[in-house]
């Protein structure tokens, strides 16, 4: 008679893990969590600062035209954009730093107003009568091509003091000033 051997549940504290480019994004976010916390929280302020900035931008465009109305919302939600992302998806609440942060926030705002505006630029050269959603469909799709780019800077140049989830030190801060 043959014998059969049942096996052996995994331990309650190690559930199997998931096969293949799910598992491996599910592995990848569990071995980097300070990461993978600012990437989600990044993601949640971007959400947020578009929207912010499609509104204005929609609401100055007839007044102000396309250029002025994207110059506009871009620098009102740069800002905005900094103060979140210190706040989200570096966790910095304290006010030490603030100002140089905001000052190197708008640096970075400049690289995205250089994608948004050139990519309307080109847009309105290929279809001078383009449409206000197509408008904001470029503004958008400028605006993730320079998301990777703005996450990379705030991670590290602006808050490297706080990239591996730990706090800052006086001695930190005075160093990368």
């Amino acid at each position: 008679m043959a014998t059969t051997t049942i096996p052996e549940p995994a331990p309650a504290d190690q559930a199997p893990a998931p096969r293949g480019l799910p598992g491996a994004a599910q592995k990848w976010w569990r071995d980097h969590p300070v990461l993978a916390g600012q990437l989600r929280g990044f993601a949640f302020v971007a959400v947020i600062c578009t929207v912010i900035s499609m509104a204005i931008f929609a609401s100055l465009r007839p007044a102000v035209g396309t250029q002025w109305a994207n110059v506009v919302s871009l620098v009102l939600c740069s800002v905005l954009n900094t103060e979140l992302n210190r706040r989200i998806s570096f966790g910095v609440t304290d006010r030490h730093l603030w100002w140089r942060d905001q000052r190197r926030g708008l640096w970075v705002m400049l690289l995205a107003l250089a994608m948004t505006s050139g990519s309307l630029w080109l847009l309105h050269q290929a279809s001078p009568e383009a449409s206000v959603p197509l408008e904001l469909a470029v503004i958008v799709l400028g605006n993730v091509a320079s998301a990777v780019t703005r996450f990379l800077l705030l991670r590290y140049w602006i808050f490297r003091r706080v990239r591996h989830g730990r706090p800052a030190s006086r001695q930190d801060e005075h160093q990368s000033s």
